[in-house]
């Protein structure tokens, strides 16, 4: 086992009621032999390098986001500029008559 000491961490109960499983095996292991073993599953089964697909996952997800955040507050703001527009008019045409 590669951390067999008898006591725990705060930090290590956060890790293992997050994931038990996870917890379990870099505290047998350790995170520079789990490395190890991803890396040569990886190669075995032809597997890409993964985080950096989920970074630039990430990051066209937050690009993506951030666009329509500005196209929705664009058009609310043109909605809002148009409805001004309107009840001006309306006023302006309703008071010509009176």
């Amino acid at each position: 086992m590669h951390n067999d000491s008898r006591t725990i961490s705060a930090g290590e109960i956060n890790k293992y009621v997050y994931c038990p499983y996870q917890w379990y095996y870099t505290r047998l292991f350790g995170n520079k032999k789990l490395r190890e073993l991803v890396k040569r599953r990886n190669e075995e089964y032809g597997y890409e390098y993964t985080e950096m697909s989920h970074f630039q996952k990430g990051n066209r997800f937050h690009n993506r986001y951030h666009f329509r955040y500005k196209l929705k507050k664009l058009v609310l703001t043109l909605l809002g500029i148009a409805c001004v527009l309107i009840l001006g008019a309306l006023l302006f045409w309703v008071m010509r008559y009176e």
